[in-house]
């Protein structure tokens, strides 16, 4: 009993599918070279050393990375998948096979074009909101094959264009880098929100652009459209005297959604229509009215504004509607001729329309004599008041005076370049009237400092052009808030003298000096506003290494490694000279080359070492030129474990199973051929490969021997061994027995060899269904049990078995 209830059958393994280990060689891959994806099978993490067999890779796009042979290696059950590399780009590369689940991941081709160069174009600022400066600088550049500044061996002429020139104006369709040069500078103007891209050209040499945003006022659309614009319509004075002919002011002004003033990039023409009842003077009626029928929002302002003139004597209600061509408008305003006495002493009114901060002089409202209800005057004498704001940075008025018989007039005023908290305008006349207007535009806390080179990279020891302007909250161009000097912090890289800019200005232009190779952090400060740029005058050079290594090395075999050189931008650079590296390991467990090569005129180079040990190994790079560089390598064991079940005795000419089990880090092998030598038994059925589970089933016949020697040698690994022997035990010699007692000895021998409890066993394992596995393993058990049965039938055990059980509950539950 004990014996049978200890034999266990192992849990079944391989059922899931197994997954794919890959890894490139080289880790980046150029243009115009070829490369190796080297691919093995993993189950549960761990390698499988087996080939993968009908594997299938292809590429996404052909013209960028094509998947050419496969070769595998039976050693490392490695497949090497060699790629070229046709053009520049991202492809996608997929891999499958039977059994495997199927993956898909991206290939990145890195662009190096040989004996060729570029331009670099460069635009500074490059975002603008339509409230703002409307000027810019852009750079031509002459680089490299790696993008690098080098100079024009002679005078080289430029062609400039836009992909929209209605967003954009270029001041020059040519410029020329100069024989020694290697950059020219051109400036743009802005004209309309919307998105453009400046174009640089010239034979023989690969083309530059860079992209230029115009945003609306609210930093909402770059579409250029107007569909989010109306047109607003003040009408100030709404109350005009009919004493004389009087005047009152009709004012279009271009506002965004949240009512900001937009100064419009053209002119925009506002149609003017009056309506207005039957008008009479002494009870005769009038039609007369001096009026205009249109009036025009010019180009970089945000209104436009006409007089309207009403003769004297006329006493209305007149309706002033506006509509133009592509743009929402405003409802209606009226305004109203009232009969009013002449008034010797009349006091100041303003009317005020929304301001925007931009720095610009602009019409502010409308000013004039009014009586105590406000109705407007012809005034019979000047006016004397006095308007003043509470911060005259934000707002400063031209003209206040009103002149004998002016009436009502306009009034200007120059703005800020920033929204104040608030702004209090004060009328400062026979009565004392504070205005508080709505005033747009950005803050002062907003605005940030901005400095770039206006070239995309810098030569060293060299003179370059370096760009200073503000931002506002949308990150697009805007003024200087007022006067300061633009001072650059000391250091050892990059010289720049200290400049002055002017209050409302929009860029400034430093002339720095590149004293010598490096990278450098670059402090500027102009008044409380200050910036830090990342400088680098670095030419491109290899200045760093990668090494690809596989992700699972293993141990005892041959692995290929891939060492290559990256310039400081991380990229793959070509050699342009034999570079040696030395190799060396923080221990002796790996045996590898000490030193490698990269030849010149290419940029990486493989190699092969041979782990000796499961370990994780530091392995150092070292070369002149370049910095000490460390990667670690894990190692992972491949040698498996190999385990034979099997009886460890067998009666000479009975039949019996024996099963191998192959395991690598307790995950089972599949497919592991083995070579069989056996000696002592004749083979009925065998198999040479595991199977999903690592396991391999041979059923034997032991012959008439001492013993049965079986010994199982892997195909896939370096001959390892595994062996079991089974003692052989002579058949029982029925001739022996008296025969009298012939049948029942016949009948009972294995009850002779078998402990008694055994017969209760056997119909409990069979009562419970578990004799099936152990059977299917061991079929010297089965003919065993049959046995027994045969006996149980003959001395009716059985039927005995059955009446106790009826007799006694316990035993029938069971």
């Amino acid at each position: 009993m004990l014996i049978l209830t200890t034999l266990i059958v192992p849990e079944a393994y391989g059922q899931e599918p197994k997954s794919f280990g890959y890894k490139q060689l080289p880790e980046k891959l150029v243009e115009g070279t070829k490369g190796i994806l080297q691919i093995y099978g993993l189950q549960q993490d761990v390698p499988i050393p087996n080939i993968i067999d009908n594997l299938i890779v292809t590429s996404s796009d052909q013209n960028i990375v094509k998947v050419l042979e496969m070769s595998s290696n039976i050693d490392t059950a490695v497949t090497s998948v060699k790629l070229d590399a046709l053009d520049s780009g991202i492809a996608n590369i997929a891999i499958a096979a039977p059994g495997f689940e199927s993956e898909e991941f991206p290939i990145t081709i890195y662009d190096i074009k040989q004996a060729e160069q570029k331009l670099l174009l460069k635009a500074a600022p490059d975002t603008f909101t339509i409230n703002g400066p409307t000027e810019g600088y852009f750079s031509v550049e002459l680089a490299d094959i790696d993008s690098n500044p080098t100079l024009a061996q002679k005078d080289l002429q430029i062609s400039l264009s836009t992909s929209n020139s209605e967003i954009i104006t270029l001041l020059q369709n040519q410029i020329t880098i100069l024989e020694g040069d290697y950059f020219a500078i051109g400036e743009f103007k802005v004209n309309k929100p919307g998105e453009v891209s400046i174009y640089a050209e010239t034979p023989n040499i690969d083309s530059g652009n860079s992209k230029i945003t115009v945003i609306g006022a609210t930093g909402d659309s770059v579409s250029g459209g107007t569909d989010n614009y109306k047109i607003q319509l003040y009408v100030y004075p709404e109350k005009i005297s009919n004493f004389a002919t009087s005047s009152t002011f009709a004012i279009a002004q271009l506002q965004a959604e949240d009512g900001s003033p937009i100064k419009t990039s053209e002119s925009i023409p506002v149609s003017v229509k009056i309506d207005r009842a039957e008008a009479k003077f002494n009870d005769n009626q009038v039609t007369e009215i001096s009026t205009i029928n249109s009036l025009v929002i010019p180009a970089g302002s945000s209104e436009g504004y006409a007089k309207l003139s009403v003769v004297a004597g006329l006493q209305d209600t007149y309706e002033v509607s506006i509509s133009a061509e592509n743009y929402l408008v405003s409802e209606p305003v009226e305004f109203q001729t009232v009969i009013t006495p002449d008034i010797n002493d009349p006091v100041t009114k303003l009317e005020m329309i929304p301001l925007l901060a931009s720095g610009s002089e602009q019409l502010i409202g409308v000013l004039y004599p009014a009586d105590v209800n406000g109705v407007s005057l012809i005034n019979i004498s000047p006016v004397e008041s006095q308007i003043t704001s509470s911060d005259s940075k934000t707002l400063t008025i031209s003209d206040d005076r009103m002149e004998t018989g002016s009436g009502a007039k306009l009034l200007f005023g120059k703005m800020g370049q920033t929204k104040p908290e608030v702004l209090e305008v004060t009328v400062v006349g026979k009565q004392t009237e504070t205005i508080f207007p709505i005033v747009y535009g950005p803050e002062r806390a907003e605005l940030q400092l901005v400095s770039e080179p206006l070239i995309n990279k810098v030569m060293p020891k060299t003179n370059f052009p370096m760009m200073v302007y503000m931002t506002d909250i949308n990150d697009a161009s805007w003024y200087f808030p007022d006067s300061s000097n633009v001072v650059m912090g000391p250091n050892e890289f990059v010289k720049t003298p200290v400049q002055t800019v002017s209050e409302g200005q929009s860029t400034l232009i430093l002339t720095s000096q590149s004293i010598k190779e490096g990278k450098v952090p670059l402090d500027f400060e102009a008044n409380e506003f200050t910036t830090t740029i990342d400088f680098d005058t670095a030419v491109s050079k290899p200045t760093k290494v990668d090494l690809a290594v596989p992700d699972h090395l293993l141990s005892g075999m041959k692995n290929t490694l891939s060492l290559q050189i990256l310039d400081n931008e991380e990229t793959p650079i070509f050699a342009n000279k034999d570079l040696e590296f030395r190799i060396a390991a923080n221990d002796n467990t790996i045996e590898m080359p000490q030193k490698v090569i990269i030849k010149k005129g290419t940029y990486h180079t493989l190699f092969d070492i041979v782990p000796k040990q499961v370990e994780e190994t530091e392995i150092s790079v070292l070369a002149g030129d370049f910095p000490l560089s460390k990667f670690n390598l894990n190692t992972v064991n491949t040698i498996p474990t190999l385990v034979i079940s099997s009886v460890n005795s067998i009666v000479a000419g009975e039949v019996f199973d024996l099963v191998l089990d192959a395991k690598l880090e307790e995950v089972p092998l599949e497919n592991i051929g083995i070579n069989w030598n056996i000696q002592g038994a004749q083979i009925q059925e065998i198999s040479e490969t595991t199977d999903s589970s690592g396991k391999i089933k041979l059923t034997l016949v032991a012959e008439d021997a001492d013993m049965v020697k079986v010994e199982g040698t892997t195909l896939d690994f370096d001959q390892i061994k595994v062996s079991k022997e089974i003692q052989i035990t002579p058949p029982v010699d029925e001739a022996a027995v008296p025969v009298e007692n012939k049948n029942i000895l016949e009948d009972n021998v294995v009850l002779i060899l078998v402990p008694g409890a055994v017969i209760g066993s056997s119909i409990l394992l069979r009562k419970r269904g578990l004799l099936e596995p152990l059977s299917d393993r061991f079929p010297i058990i089965e003919s065993v049990f049959t046995r027994f049965d045969e006996i149980f039938e003959r001395l009716e055990i059985t039927s005995r078995i059955e009446n106790i059980k009826e007799k006694i509950p316990i035993i029938k539950n069971r």
